[in-house]
């Protein structure tokens, strides 16, 4: 539940704003993408490892600024479970309700579980408040960037788009931004992967903005090596989009 959770935090951070070099087509993209106040998206997830059943989480959402909803389901056991995900910030902490079948043992009344992600992540050294902050989260496109390869001319979502793929440096990124070091640091911990180079694809549009970013990060998997593909489709920007806990009747707090 808590990875989940983390995954989550971590797909809306992809939405900061970027300091790039706008000579660099995927990086003004970025930059050209983060002055939306509001986005579309779908995200799937996919997870493999040798000898083990495949991973996928998918669905779709929305974003409003730092804050995130999520409607996803993903195979637990052999089957299809559902989850919504809402994650806001609270007095400066980021906090995220979650809603599923999976939580069947909460106490009568209450469908969503609400847990403190500052909270959570302080006890295992990992602050959430910076990870989805701007320099941390860019340090890997902004500070690690190796080399951006033009790959082809496809259609994402019925539009035209151009297809980049960059290869990223992340122990670069983590010595030129102390702050993004230390949670690279604590989620190697965690994982056990020592993490370097990583992959992206970044398709832009017409209209110079991401509508596709995926990225193959390596990682580990019920004790065992694995791969995490992540694709965001960015479907629109600067759509209405409206954001906001659950009811508090409805919420059991998990911290």
């Amino acid at each position: 539940m808590r990875r989940l959770a983390l995954a989550v935090v971590l797909t809306a951070a992809l939405l900061v704003p970027a300091a790039a070099q706008a000579a660099n087509p995927v990086l003004s993209a970025a930059k050209r993408s983060s002055t939306a106040k509001s986005a579309k998206l779908q995200l799937q997830m996919t997870t493999t490892a040798p000898g083990k059943a495949k991973t996928v989480l998918s669905g779709s959402g929305a974003t409003s600024g730092r804050n995130v909803t999520l409607s996803v389901s993903t195979t637990v056991a052999g089957r299809r479970v559902p989850m919504n995900a809402i994650g806001v910030v609270e007095n400066g902490a980021y906090v995220m309700y979650m809603r599923s079948p999976l939580f069947s043992t909460l106490p009568q009344g209450k469908t969503w579980l609400r847990i403190d992600l500052q909270a959570q992540g302080g006890s295992v050294g990992l602050d959430f408040g910076s990870l989805i902050g701007q320099a941390e989260t860019l340090a890997p496109l902004a500070h690690g960037l190796v080399s951006t390869k033009r790959v082809a001319r496809e259609q994402v979502a019925g539009r035209p788009t151009t297809r980049y793929r960059a290869v990223v440096d992340l122990r670069r990124a983590a010595r030129a931004v102390p702050a993004y070091g230390k949670q690279l640091d604590t989620v190697e911990r965690a994982t056990g992967v020592r993490l370097g180079r990583v992959t992206q694809d970044v398709w832009v549009g017409a209209d110079g903005r991401i509508r596709r970013l995926r990225t193959v990060t390596p990682t580990t998997f019920q004790g065992a090596r694995a791969s995490t593909v992540q694709t965001l489709t960015f479907l629109a920007y600067d759509v209405p989009v409206a954001i906001a806990a659950p009811p508090a009747a409805q919420v059991f707090n998990a911290s």
